[in-house]
């Protein structure tokens, strides 16, 4: 059986954002979350994984849920 035989379902991932829960097809890139956060009125914010751990715009693309948070810096 060649590749081009076997059929393959994509992987949701989903980008929870103010409680909001966004389904993707697939990964999730960098670009996805900016658009995302852009959406919902955020410019500066933190990424973070299922466990709660912070992701950088090198662990993109992305498999699975991630959390937006917004960052709010002390003043």
């Amino acid at each position: 059986m060649t590749d081009e035989n076997v059929w393959n379902v994509e992987e949701k991932s989903k980008i929870n954002i103010n409680g909001t829960v966004i389904e993707i097809e697939g990964e999730i890139t960098a670009e996805k979350v900016k658009e995302v956060a852009r959406e919902h009125g955020i410019k500066k914010f933190t990424v973070l994984d299922a466990d709660g751990n912070t992701l950088n715009p090198s662990d993109f693309p992305y498999t699975g849920e991630i959390r937006i948070e917004e960052y709010n810096e002390a003043k």
